[in-house]
C-alpha cells in the first residue's frame, strides 16, 4: 500500500509514467490491462479500460466533469489523491502465465483481484460525518478505482501484479462526494492479501494446477524448482544483497543485531530501477534464453480437466465451524473475519470466497451482535451464559459465610496500604452466603495480591483453596503471586476441608 499526493501525482505520472504506460501500446492483451472498478465509478459514468486524462483528473478532486468529489475545497500539495494497493502473484503463477502463455493464469489474477477489491468496497469504503455527538465514520459501499495489470518487474522479471489505484472519494447516500477514510481499508490489509491468494490458489486448482501453500497465506504452484522461482527473482535479490551489505555494517556496531523494517524500505527504494516499456518478443525470448542458459525445465502445463476442485458445501461448512470454533474459543464476540482468517490460512485454495460467504451466512451457530461492526456469537456462547446465570442463581444463599464480619475485620486491621476496593472485594466475599461470586477489576488494580489476602482467610477458617485458570501460564502466576496451589481451568474455588 502507498498513498500518492496529488502534487506528488503529476510529477510522478508525466516522468515515470508507471501506471499507465502501458495504455499506449498497441497489444490486445495491454489495451485490456486497465479498468474502472467500483460502484463510484459507475455512477461517475465510468467503464472500461481508463484513460490517462481522467484518472489524472480524478486524482486531482474532480469528477470526469470537473465537479467536485470532495465536500469542502482541498489544497493540492497536501491532499491524498488516492492509494495503491497492489496484489501480487506467487512467482510461479507469473512463469505459468507469462512465460508459458498460459491465459487462464491471467484470468484468475484479474477475478482473484476483483474479489478482494470487491470485499475492500463493500465493507471497508467509509467516509466521517459530523453529528451531534462528534465526527463518525460511517460505511459508504463504493469506491472509484482505476486498477493497472501490470507483468513485469523494474528488473523486467515476470511479475504479475495489479496496482488498484483508490481514489480518495466516495459518494453518500444524498449522491455528494466525500473524502475516502480508509483506516478499515488499512486495517484489514492482510486480510484482502488472504483473499486474494485464496481465490488465486482456487482458481488455478479449477484449472488443473496444484498448489503448495507457504508460510504468510502465501503459496506456490507445485512442479517449479526453487531455482526456477531464483532465477526470475530479480528484484528481490537486488534487495536482499543491499540488505546483507547493511546487516553486516550494523553487526558491526551492534553484535548480533538485525536490519530493521525501516532498513529495509530504503532498500527497496534504494534499489528500484526506473521502469521501461520492452516488447513482449524482447522480453519472451530473454526470458526464454535464460531458461536454457540454466538449464531449467518449465513445468507441464495441466488441462482443465484435470484435478478441477469439486468444491462440495458440506466440506465447506465444516472449514467455517472450525474457524467458529476457533474465535470463540478466544472471544466471545467477534468479528467475521476472524472466522475468514482461519479458514483461508488453514484451507487455502480449497474454497472460493463467494463459498466461503455463503456457508458463514447459512451458519446455524453463527448470531449476528452488531451489524455495524460485523461482529458474532455463537449459540453456544449464549447458552453458556444462560448455564452460567442460571448456577449463580441456583446458587444464591446457599452456602454458610466464610467468616463473620468481626473476624474479618480484626484480620484486615493489619493490612493498612488496602484501598476501598481492595478491603470492600475481601469483606462481600467472605460474608456472602452465595455460591458463586466475581471480582472486576482493571489491570493493576491489586486483584492478585487481595485474592491472597483472602485465600489466607479461608485457609484460617479451615477451608481448602485450590486456583484454576484458563492456561498453564495463567495458574503459574495465580500460585506463585497469590501462593494458591493451581490447575488449568476456568474459574477459583473455595472449598472446606472436608470437601463439601
Amino acid at each position: 500500500m502507498s498513498n500518492v499526493s496529488a502534487a506528488q501525482a503529476e510529477n510522478y505520472y508525466d516522468k515515470d509514467d508507471y501506471y499507465t504506460q502501458d495504455l499506449d501500446t498497441e497489444e490486445e492483451t495491454q489495451r485490456a490491462s486497465s479498468q474502472w472498478a467500483g460502484k463510484g465509478a459507475i455512477a461517475l459514468g465510468l467503464a472500461g479500460e481508463v484513460d490517462k486524462s481522467t484518472f489524472k483528473r480524478l486524482l486531482q478532486g474532480e469528477g470526469p466533469d470537473g465537479q467536485s468529489l470532495h465536500a469542502r475545497k482541498i489544497d493540492l500539495t497536501k491532499h491524498r489523491a488516492g492509494t495503491d494497493y497492489t496484489f501480487s502473484a506467487p512467482k510461479s503463477v507469473s512463469i505459468a502465465g507469462l512465460i508459458q502463455q498460459d491465459w487462464r493464469v491471467m484470468a484468475a489474477h484479474d477475478r482473484a483481484v476483483e474479489t478482494a477489491l470487491t470485499v475492500l468496497e463493500e465493507r471497508y469504503a467509509q467516509t466521517r460525518v459530523r453529528t451531534k455527538e462528534g465526527r463518525l465514520r460511517i460505511t459508504t459501499g463504493n469506491i472509484v478505482a482505476a486498477v493497472f495489470r501490470h507483468e513485469t518487474s523494474r528488473a523486467q522479471d515476470p511479475q504479475l501484479h495489479s496496482h488498484c489505484v483508490v481514489i480518495n472519494t466516495t459518494q453518500m447516500a444524498d449522491g455528494s462526494w466525500r473524502s475516502l477514510s480508509n483506516e478499515e481499508i488499512v486495517a484489514n490489509q492482510k486480510l484482502l492479501g488472504e483473499i486474494y491468494q485464496n481465490e488465486l490458489a482456487y482458481q488455478l486448482r479449477q484449472c488443473g494446477y496444484e498448489i503448495e501453500p507457504r508460510a504468510n497465506g502465501q503459496f506456490e504452484l507445485r512442479g517449479y524448482e526453487p531455482k526456477l522461482l531464483e532465477v526470475f527473482s530479480t528484484r528481490r535479490q537486488q534487495i536482499l544483497d543491499l540488505i546483507e551489505t547493511w546487516s553486516a555494517e550494523r553487526e558491526a556496531a551492534v553484535k548480533g543485531g538485525d536490519v530493521s523494517a525501516a532498513r529495509r524500505e530504503a532498500a527497496n527504494l534504494r534499489s528500484r530501477r526506473s521502469k521501461r516499456i520492452v516488447p513482449r518478443e524482447v522480453l519472451m525470448e530473454a526470458w526464454q534464453q535464460e531458461i536454457q542458459r540454466q538449464q531449467l525445465a518449465l513445468p507441464q502445463i495441466p488441462q482443465s480437466a484435470q484435478n478441477k476442485v469439486q468444491q462440495k458445501p458440506f466440506q465447506t461448512r465444516q472449514a467455517v465451524q472450525g474457524g467458529i470454533d476457533h474465535a470463540a474459543e478466544r472471544e466471545a464476540v467477534f468479528r467475521r473475519s476472524k472466522v475468514e482468517r482461519f479458514v483461508l490460512e488453514n484451507h487455502l485454495g480449497q474454497h472460493s470466497f463467494a463459498a466461503l460467504q455463503q456457508a458463514i451466512q447459512e451458519s446455524n451457530e453463527l448470531i449476528l451482535a452488531d451489524p455495524l461492526k460485523d461482529k458474532f456469537t455463537t449459540q453456544t456462547a449464549i447458552q453458556r451464559e444462560l448455564e452460567t446465570i442460571r448456577l449463580m442463581q441456583d446458587g444464591k444463599g446457599v452456602v454458610v459465610a466464610i467468616a463473620a464480619p468481626q473476624d474479618i475485620e480484626r484480620y484486615l486491621e493489619v493490612s493498612t496500604t488496602l484501598t476501598d476496593g481492595q478491603r470492600q472485594a475481601i469483606e462481600i466475599s467472605a460474608m456472602s452466603r452465595d455460591r458463586i461470586l466475581a471480582w472486576q477489576g482493571v489491570a493493576g488494580s491489586g486483584k492478585t495480591y487481595s485474592l491472597k489476602l483472602f485465600s489466607e482467610l479461608a485457609v484460617q477458617k479451615g477451608y481448602t483453596v485450590r486456583g484454576f485458570a484458563p492456561s498453564a501460564e495463567a495458574a503459574h502466576e495465580l500460585a506463585k503471586a497469590a501462593h494458591i496451589p493451581s490447575d488449568t481451568v476456568a474459574s477459583l474455588l473455595v472449598q472446606e476441608a472436608s470437601g463439601s
